[in-house]
């Protein structure tokens, strides 16, 4: 969700409070908003606080996955965790981004079985099992490659899920079809597979951390809404 969405829901519900200073701050993948109200009336600032807090919440719905400050890698981790599920990786764009970030929370060796670099076409095959015919049809860049690479690694190392990158991070590589910014994401379980492209702005590393966080977004969401366990939102 862009900025200018995220304000046009909830500034009617915090503007509706005078004494409360409300500030959007906004970055790749992500945007936090935080509230802060001065006063000598501390229970007072706890439920103004409170009911300005569950206005953002219904405004926002699923598209808030802290309320904490945690990473989104941290809560992936605790939903992994609390499903008792594993995961694996197939990354061609962002280069093992996601894989380095889902390890850099203690314990990840509970629910990371593993991830590969298939950055060629020929090791998206030869590691993964995409159809040599699929990328010659499609492009490595596309819907139908991000799936594979997603099904692909989930199958071969036997993990609860499997997510696919492919894309063109820049600066160069793009073209009229396919822009640089252009990026696939797949998740994949066993009752399907759930795959988001968009066109991303910003530099190289810009687009590649954007496409990390909708991956870690696809698999937050995927225990929203599938999860035996989902756990307290942070």
């Amino acid at each position: 969700m862009g900025e200018s969405h995220v304000e046009q829901r909830i500034a009617p519900i915090y503007k509706r409070y005078g004494d409360v200073h409300t500030t959007v701050l906004a970055s790749p993948g992500e945007i936090q908003i935080h509230l802060r109200m001065w006063t000598d009336d501390s229970a007072h600032a706890e439920k103004t606080l409170k009911e300005i807090v569950e206005g953002i919440q219904i405004a926002l719905g699923d598209r808030i996955f802290s309320t904490g400050g945690e990473s989104l890698e941290e809560v992936v981790a605790r939903q992994l965790t609390l499903n008792t599920a594993t995961i694996a990786t197939a990354e061609s764009c962002t280069g093992g981004l996601l894989a380095q970030r889902l390890t850099s929370i203690a314990g990840s060796s509970s629910y990371f079985l593993g991830g590969v670099v298939s950055y060629s076409n020929e090791l998206k095959t030869a590691w993964v099992n995409v159809p040599t015919e699929l990328i010659q049809s499609k492009g490595a860049v596309s819907t139908e490659v991000a799936t594979a690479l997603a099904d692909g690694i989930r199958r071969h190392v036997g993990s609860t899920l499997g997510v696919g990158i492919t894309g063109i991070a820049g600066p160069g590589g793009g073209s009229e079809e396919k822009p640089v910014g252009t990026v696939h994401i797949a998740l994949a379980h066993a009752g399907g597979v759930k795959e988001i492209g968009r066109i991303y702005p910003g530099d190289r590393e810009a687009v590649r951390w954007q496409a990390t966080q909708i991956a870690l977004d696809l698999v937050r969401v995927h225990f929203l809404y599938n999860g035996a366990k989902s756990g307290a939102r942070g």
